[in-house]
């Protein structure tokens, strides 16, 4: 009898499994683009397998909970699971890494969690062919990049925000200032939902949802809105 029961149990785990994964791939597939041409994954199977492996870790991609992701060329990454909600995530090959807001079949929100991850090997060997003869876009330039609400001398240099410090659980007790950046591109790095915040005191620097110290100097040249080359 407990053999048999563990049988049934065991079918009801694969079929619920099987079940979910038919779902898990968007219908329309995902199409890759840089600034001049695009790309298609087609075909629900392939759809299928390409979301298990990057959205639900089956080749080992991971969540990066507190990601140092210095600006660099990348591609957008297009997929939807209903055709009123469109997703745009992207891929930045130097740092083996992909990026999107929300849920991956809900609606996006600026407001939305942001999710970096790690790729694993099929992932990542899947993304190099299907972007191998795409060019990728260029690091971004931001037009304007503002320290609470004002802007700053060097735009572009307020960049370099996402690749310093260490990951810190403490937290200011004064309070953080937004950092907005302004760009014609959307990107990880200058899209709606990329935060950048600067404590008012002290030498912290929140980025999407996490804190990290950095270098007292630079907290004083970013709130003094001065260059940081």
């Amino acid at each position: 009898m407990r053999s048999m029961l563990a049988a049934a149990l065991v079918a009801a785990s694969v079929l619920a499994i099987t079940g979910g994964a038919q779902a898990k791939g968007p219908p329309s597939g995902f199409e890759f683009c840089g600034p001049i041409a695009c790309t298609a994954l087609r075909g629900l199977d392939n759809a299928e397998r390409l979301a298990l492996d990057l959205f639900y870790g089956g080749d080992g991609s991971t969540e990066l909970w507190t990601p140092t992701v210095p600006a660099a060329p990348f591609y957008t990454v297009h997929w939807s699971f209903e055709p009123s909600q469109p997703h745009t995530g992207y891929y930045v090959p130097l740092l083996n890494v992909f990026r999107f807001v929300g849920d991956i079949a809900g609606p996006e929100s600026a407001n939305a969690t942001v999710h970096w991850r790690k790729l694993g090997p099929a992932t990542r060997a899947a993304f190099e062919q299907l972007t191998a003869k795409l060019a990728p876009f260029s690091v971004p330039t931001p037009s304007r990049v503002t320290v609470g609400g004002r802007p700053v001398q060097d735009p572009a240099s307020y960049l370099g925000l996402w690749s310093v410090g260490r990951a810190t659980y403490s937290w200011p007790t004064t309070g953080f200032i937004r950092i907005k950046t302004t760009c014609d591109r959307g990107s990880p790095w200058t899209d709606g939902a990329a935060e950048l915040r600067i404590a008012r005191r002290g030498p912290f620097l929140m980025r999407d949802s996490s804190v990290y110290r950095i270098p007292a100097r630079l907290a004083r040249l970013v709130r003094a809105r001065a260059s940081l080359r």
